[in-house]
């Protein structure tokens, strides 16, 4: 009895390896054909298990290049990310018979995204660059700008790509109370064509916990401390400012 439960059991996971794996076909240059699964991609081979469980490797450059694209596209590339802030902040002061301190602020971000895994990869990927402020007086989030940037990793862009953020400019005024708004950190994500996120760099731990929220979010959105959207639709800004136009994203 235990012999045949153990057997049923292997066989089990047999069968559901089996129909989990994906037999297909692959043609190289020469129209030459072979049924296998991809196992995995390094950096000039693509590894392959045939029906009998035998591995062979292929070099990418004798496939076709329908099969070379999808052997590339098996493996994400590992990712990193660096992001250098750039804030600048002026303090006006003036008299009278109400002391009125004036601090404006203005931040950018210039971030570096660079693929440090060998295998080759050419699919288009997205990066999502959100800068996030907090309200004075009030607990609570805003998404202060939204920048959306589809790029490609290739010989040619030594298999990195820089993408600069808009300057924003932010006022917060104390007289008896504060009011404005200032920044409080970043986050970014770089996304393939799947909208899986292959890599996040966020400035708090906070951002990177409710990225979903954020992510949702546009240019404007609010958010109360827990990161429920407070007020979808209206953009706080500095007195004078045009308000921003929300930026399409999430799309290829």
């Amino acid at each position: 009895m235990i012999r045949n439960a153990l057997f049923l059991s292997v066989f089990s996971l047999l069968i559901v390896h089996i129909a989990q794996a994906e037999l297909r076909v692959w043609t190289d240059k020469n129209g030459k054909t072979i049924e296998a699964e991809h196992v995995r991609t390094l950096t000039n081979t693509v590894v392959l298990r045939r029906v009998n469980g035998s591995e062979i490797r292929i070099s990418l450059d004798t496939l076709s290049e329908r099969d070379r694209r999808y052997a590339i596209l098996q493996t994400p590339p590992r990712i990193d990310i660096s992001v250098a802030s750039d804030t600048d902040r002026s303090n006006t002061g003036y008299g009278g018979r109400r002391s009125v301190q004036v601090q404006e602020e203005s931040v950018s971000v210039e971030v570096k995204v660079r693929k440090s895994s060998s295998a080759p990869y050419e699919a288009p990927l997205r990066a999502e660059i959100y800068l996030i402020g907090s309200p004075e007086n009030k607990e609570g989030y805003i998404i202060l700008d939204k920048r959306t940037e589809r790029f490609f990793f290739s010989a040619q862009n030594g298999n990195q790509h820089v993408i600069q953020s808009r300057e924003i400019k932010l006022r917060q005024i104390e007289s008896g109370r504060q009011v404005g708004v200032e920044y409080k950190g970043y986050l970014v994500a770089i996304i393939d064509k799947s909208n899986e996120i292959l890599q996040m760099k966020c400035s708090k731990l906070d951002y990177e916990k409710n990225a979903a929220a954020i992510m949702a979010g546009e240019t404007g959105t609010m958010f109360d401390s827990r990161f429920e959207v407070v007020n979808e639709k209206k953009a706080m800004r500095t007195p004078g400012e045009a308000p921003k136009k929300p930026i399409a994203g999430r799309r290829f």
